[in-house]
């Protein structure tokens, strides 16, 4: 006798055993590229329906699919090795009255679990869930099987949802739970949302497919799906349930692929991949750390430091020293690092610097790193035990490292960094899934500059101008029921053409105690808000933890962005929760008030990786209901930040991050310029050190 159980433990369970697999599995060393083919939806596919395979660890898929009634663009991302996620921004439709001639435009997002990898007489067997967060345009759930017979790779699966339309079957897990038996009609609201969890619920249907590999270059593909393209048949043909493809890889990050579909239509597929375990450049563009020289032996003894050569090498290594100082068998250094991004990599060169340079009575190095007059992380190195190391690396002792952070200790600081700094460089501006103009962006003149009035005391500001913009092209403003905080975007895009202050503000920061943050600032804060506020971070130098507070008075500021003020004005504060373990997954937690006074939390999850690459998302719940807070339900986002040293293989601090936001509303709606303590000494800290390891001597 079968036992029956709750449709929705069957699902919860085989999700979560999934996600703890992966999440176990988890590995970010380099890997091979594998000939994992992305389809139309951006996760692997055949054509339209889905594979059994995955992507590497890591992979990062960008894809564009256009034809006649459709425009998709997409963002998937390897999250786990078993677990693929992916984001989806389609245009339906000709003859509508929204941008491009389109009826509708959708936002959806899928997931893809690989449950088993496939053996030498077994395929490979993944589920997946589509647009089960959104408007459910495409909801549907699978699963699959491929397996690989040389050159061909054959996938059959069964289809729930928008996949079981043609000959439909009784769904087999009627068998573990009647809740599978009849499909729940979706309940969507406004969209965003998780909606009715109707999963693998009703009949099924079959589907199959087939790649074929010519070489390592060409690819051909052709699929049965059962799809019987309801939504779609009032623009589109649908002549066939056979599609046809052929696909051509580039190079290692980009291919094509053309393909007849339902009968009627060609469509061309566009696909960029990239890894964080496949840079562009292999192998460093610097110059390597000095050599350190042998210790103990009497015939290389040194009985003098060489303070002029370190400060020297140390300049050359681009280090602002503030403090040189030999104490018995202890140098301590106070320096502000300029150069290398990878805080692992700034201890290396300081600390082989240290130990060549040295006498040998100097046993110990306290090394200090400062941001701006803020002491933003510190390490104790042992120049004894490091000797050996450079060139005879050998597994991190945990128990007895000869690197560690400590918590810095008061002492006389003096800063040599320059008072004045100024920049002229390039801007740009996006914005995203308005249904009249999709994509608008803007290209323009960014000056900025700043001015040190004394150490941890600074006037910064920046103004901008356009130059080319098709954001005044929107016509659409906002009707929102809450205050207007941040939907008025389309006003300030309109007025502020002319060129407007991006920022103007006067900041102290300091460190109260050895593991005591504190940050104070006022003026313009940023080109929406003006105020006043604060924040003060407690973190322990070896805890993966820390906790915060924030406080900010703050007025809407005119839609010119320059000194005028609105009458809106409001108290934002959060408590804020951060974890860093240096592997994983990050987390961090703000609970309290946004700028539209209502109250929530906001929940980001990232996962960084030893090169610099991170991913990640954030949504935020607050006391607005979703009625209220209206299209999108709630604030969401996705985020990926690039290093810019991975892309040139040299030592460069710059990164830059993309945000996906898939609309812009009232609720939940952060001041961009709160919770800067943690982003300034996060990259400093001990897990960022033990993540990026692997860079220590280069």
């Amino acid at each position: 006798m079968i036992l029956k159980i709750s449709q929705q433990y069957f699902i919860i369970t085989l999700l979560a055993c999934t996600l703890l697999h992966g999440l176990f599995e988890i590995n970010v060393e380099a890997q091979e590229i594998n000939s994992t083919l992305p389809g139309n939806f951006g996760l692997p596919g055949v054509i339209d329906l889905p594979t059994a395979k995955n992507f590497p660890d890591g992979e990062l898929v960008i894809s564009q699919q256009i034809h006649k009634s459709l425009a998709r663009s997409g963002i998937s991302f390897q999250a786990l090795p078993r677990v693929g996620v992916s984001f989806r921004y389609s245009g339906h439709g000709i003859g509508g009255q929204e941008a491009h001639g389109r009826i509708n435009h959708d936002r959806s997002f899928d997931i893809h679990l690989s449950i088993l990898d496939e053996k030498t007489y077994l395929p490979a067997i993944s589920l997946g869930l589509r647009d089960f967060i959104g408007t459910g345009w495409y909801s549907s759930e699978y699963i699959v099987g491929t397996k690989s017979l040389g050159n061909l790779e054959v996938t059959a699966g069964l289809g729930f949802g928008r996949l079981a339309g043609r000959n439909q079957l009784s769904n087999p897990l009627r068998n573990f739970s009647d809740e599978f038996v009849k499909r729940q009609r979706n309940q969507s609201g406004k969209g965003g949302t998780l909606g009715t969890i109707n999963w693998f619920q009703g009949n099924t249907s079959v589907f199959y497919g087939a790649n074929y590999y010519l070489d390592d270059k060409i690819s051909l593909s052709l699929e049965y799906t059962p799809d019987l393209m309801l939504r779609e048949n009032s623009y589109l043909k649908i002549k066939s349930p056979w599609n046809f493809g052929l696909a051509y890889q580039i190079n290692r990050y980009s291919s094509f692929a053309a393909h007849y579909l339902h009968g009627s239509q060609l469509s061309l597929t566009a696909h960029v991949k990239v890894n964080p375990s496949r840079p562009p450049f292999n192998g460093g563009r610097d110059l390597a750390p000095v050599p350190m020289r042998l210790r103990g032996n009497e015939t290389f003894s040194k009985k003098q430091h060489n303070e002029e050569t370190i400060r020297n090498v140390l300049a050359a290594d681009k280090f602002l020293i503030h403090r040189l100082q030999f104490q018995g068998k202890t140098v301590e250094l106070d320096i502000t690092n300029t150069k290398f991004r990878s805080i692992a990599q700034a201890i290396g060169r300081a600390s082989s610097t240290l130990q060549r340079f040295t006498s040998d009575k100097t046993q110990i190095a306290l090394v200090t790193f400062y941001d701006g007059g803020l002491k933003v992380g510190s390490y104790r190195v042992d120049l004894q035990k490091i000797t050996v190391e450079q060139f005879n690396p050998i597994p991190f002792d945990s128990e007895n490292p000869s690197i560690y952070a400590i918590d810095p200790k008061p002492r006389p600081f003096q800063s040599y960094e320059k008072r004045f700094t100024w920049g002229v460089g390039p801007y740009f501006e996006h914005r995203l899934f308005n249904p009249d103009l999709p994509l608008s962006m803007e290209v323009g003149l960014e000056v900025e500059s700043g001015f040190q009035l004394a150490p941890g005391l600074k006037l910064t500001g920046a103004i901008r101008k356009s130059i080319l913009t098709n954001l005044t092209d929107n016509k659409r403003r906002s009707n929102s029921a809450l205050p207007r905080v941040h939907s008025d975007w389309a006003l300030y895009d309109l007025s502020g053409q002319s060129g407007h202050i991006k920022d103007l503000t006067v900041s102290y920061t300091k460190n109260l105690a050895p593991r005591v943050f504190a940050r104070i600032h006022a003026g313009l804060l940023e080109p929406f808000f003006a105020g006043i506020g604060g924040e003060i971070l407690y973190k322990h130098a070896q805890s993966p933890f820390a906790v915060g507070i924030d406080i900010h008075r703050v007025k809407k500021r005119n839609y010119d962005m320059r000194f005028s003020l609105r009458d809106y004005e409001t108290t934002v504060g959060h408590f804020n929760f951060y974890h860093d373990v240096g592997r994983m997954f990050d987390l961090e937690i703000n609970a309290g008030r946004y700028l539209a006074g209502d109250w929530g939390v906001t929940t980001t999850i990232s996962r960084k990786f030893r090169n610099g690459w991170e991913v990640g998302g954030y949504a935020t719940l607050t006391d607005v209901p979703f009625d209220t807070f209206g299209e999108g339900s709630f604030d969401k986002a996705i985020y990926v930040s690039i290093p810019i040293d991975w892309i040139i293989s040299a030592p460069n601090q710059t990164k830059r991050r993309l945000t996906i936001r898939p609309i812009t509303r009232d609720g939940g709606a952060h001041l961009a310029s709160a919770r800067k303590l943690y982003k300034q000494i996060e990259s400093s800290q001990s897990a960022e050190f033990h993540r990026e390891l692997g860079r220590l001597w280069k």
